[in-house]
């Protein structure tokens, strides 16, 4: 496990910002969605509501028993980061699924569920010559 960097939580916990979540099917498939709801609560985990996963449930699942990473890819202007995260728990009560409940009900939909992730790895992805630098 590694602690996202100060910059990186910013980027990522910014709801203005693009948020691109990537997974793998059982088939060897790459899948990605862009998700508002992503976030960091902490510099140690990261989370993704559960509003309208198909098949990223599915990829989500799968690659948690398979013990794969996925990738979320934050873009904030000219610079981006992508975490690579090991799956968690999909959380279906308590203090976390509460919290993102309220916010999805404010613009009229139902959370099912909320992922969580622990960063492995971090990496700069900026358009620039620091692009592909591991930061964490």
């Amino acid at each position: 496990m590694v602690k996202i960097p100060d910059e990186v939580l910013n980027a990522i916990n910014n709801e203005k910002n693009p948020k691109i979540l990537a997974t793998v099917g059982a088939d060897g498939a790459p899948h990605a969605i862009q998700a508002g709801s992503i976030g960091a609560p902490s510099n140690e985990m990261m989370i993704v509501g559960a509003i309208l996963m198909k098949k990223t449930g599915k990829n989500l699942e799968s690659m948690k028993r398979d013990n794969k990473v996925a990738s979320v890819l934050v873009l904030d202007g000219m610079k981006s980061y992508e975490v690579r995260c090991k799956v968690g728990d999909l959380v279906t009560s308590g203090p976390l699924f509460d919290k993102m409940a309220e916010k999805i009900k404010q613009i009229g939909l139902t959370l099912q569920g909320v992922w969580t992730f622990t960063p492995v790895e971090v990496f700069n992805q900026s358009a620039s010559y620091d692009a592909g630098t591991k930061m964490a």
